[in-house]
């Protein structure tokens, strides 16, 4: 089972990564590739949050929340970013309910940051 779970956690990685570089290269007015983007932003932030949850349950912890996983997470020294984290899940949140919400550069900016701070918790094995 958890090689399953790692093996969706690089997935949704590779898929964010591709979806920013097809945003970059996007012409002018073209939707669709913000639209991927946004959509795997949002896989993979769910895919991480979740990976905190499943580590912190193994030490015993309750984990009943997205935020609360990453309270946890830091009280474990897991990750050392946990505002940067709370951001992301605020951005996963809004943008599940508004596509448009948030801009171009916070879009970017945001990608950018879930590829860095996810891809920091990928279990070793995987690595």
């Amino acid at each position: 089972m958890e090689s399953r779970r790692t093996a969706k956690l690089l997935e949704s990685l590779a898929h964010l990564k591709a979806g920013l570089r097809a945003y970059e290269r996007r012409s002018k007015g073209e939707a669709l590739p913000r639209l991927a983007m946004t959509k795997a932003f949002e896989v993979a932030v769910e895919y991480g949050w979740r990976e905190l949850k499943r580590r912190a349950e193994d030490e015993g912890l309750d984990v009943p929340s997205p935020k609360a996983a990453v309270r946890q997470a830091a009280r474990l020294g897991l990750i050392t970013e946990p505002d940067q984290w709370m951001e992301l899940i605020d951005a996963r949140n809004a943008s599940v309910h508004d596509y448009f919400g948030l801009g171009d550069d916070d879009l970017l900016r945001l990608a950018k940051l879930g590829l860095k701070l996810i891809g920091k918790i990928v279990p070793p094995a995987a690595s």
